[in-house]
């Protein structure tokens, strides 16, 4: 299943020892970015968590955040420092008493210090540590389901987009079949004129060889093949299900390159024109495309 990169999920449990929330955000990214937001008494237990991540994401900047209230503080397995922490209190008030400031005592920045809490002789609540993941597990599947609706709603785009670059190609390719030899009747067609004006005579042979190659050079007929098999990999892509972000902002990025060759041989308003609204379609599916796992 083709998922987006851009999705959010929550889940809550409540006790009457701990009540815990973990909320879920992710956006595009090229590589898989998690960045956690938990308590430091948590931090030794990122590795396995990421590993549970990594099961449902390969690619994204994913934010995770943990809000935990404990009722019961020998749950967590920590004790806080106290004599440290009266320490700090008294230094600090003898700095703002020597300064002429006036000190009021911050204690949640005290607690959210690292190196004020210590480990207890008995490791964290292992009932506390299973609900943590259960509800982390819950958090993630809401995730998971929320990238999963926009990846499908997103496909749905694409396919439509493909089929309208497929319709417009169709016209680019009717319009360049008779360019070629309409723009070596008009560069013949001004040639003569110039030769006759100025009374030269040339070697005809020659002259056709000439305005054959100038004509060639404006002649889009490889491009527009290319630019079929790009759109027939995506529309194929797009068919399937899986990871495929990358593989597509591939065949967008040739398909550019061959549209603006195209882009830059027309001589025919109307090939520019469609050009150019071909270059605008494929814009709108790259930033779609940016968003696919």
């Amino acid at each position: 299943m083709t998922h987006s990169m851009t999705g959010y999920g929550s889940a809550s449990m409540e006790k009457a020892q701990w009540n815990l929330n973990w909320e879920i955000k992710s956006v595009n990214s090229r590589h898989l970015d998690i960045k956690w937001k938990i308590p430091p008494a948590l931090f030794y237990r990122q590795t396995g968590w990421e590993k549970i991540l990594r099961k449902y994401a390969s690619r994204g900047r994913v934010e995770i955040y943990l809000d935990m209230r404990i009722l019961d503080p020998d749950k967590l397995g920590l004790e806080f420092d106290h004599p440290q922490a009266m320490a700090m209190i008294e230094e600090l008030k003898k700095f703002a008493s020597s300064t002429g400031y006036e000190f009021k005592p911050d204690l949640n920045v005290l607690l959210r210090m690292q190196s004020m809490w210590q480990e207890k002789s008995s490791s964290m609540d292992e009932e506390l540590l299973s609900d943590l993941e259960t509800c982390l597990e819950k958090a993630l599947q809401k995730w998971n389901d929320s990238r999963k609706s926009e990846g499908e709603q997103l496909l749905m785009d694409l396919q439509e987009r493909i089929t309208r670059l497929k319709s417009s190609l169709a016209q680019l390719e009717d319009l360049a079949a008779g360019n070629t030899d309409q723009r070596f009747q008009e560069l013949r067609s001004r040639v003569d004129r110039i030769l006759g004006e100025i009374n030269v005579e040339a070697d005809q042979n020659r002259l056709l060889q000439e305005l054959s190659l100038m004509a060639d050079r404006l002649d889009v007929s490889e491009e527009i093949t290319r630019l079929r098999a790009h759109l027939d990999s995506m529309h194929g892509l797009v068919a399937t299900s899986g990871e495929m972000g990358r593989k597509l902002d591939f065949f967008l990025q040739e398909a550019f390159r061959e549209i603006n060759t195209c882009a830059n041989k027309c001589q025919n308003t109307q090939m520019s024109k469609i050009a150019v609204d071909f270059k605008t379609e494929l814009e709108k599916c790259r930033e779609q495309a940016q968003n696919l796992e």
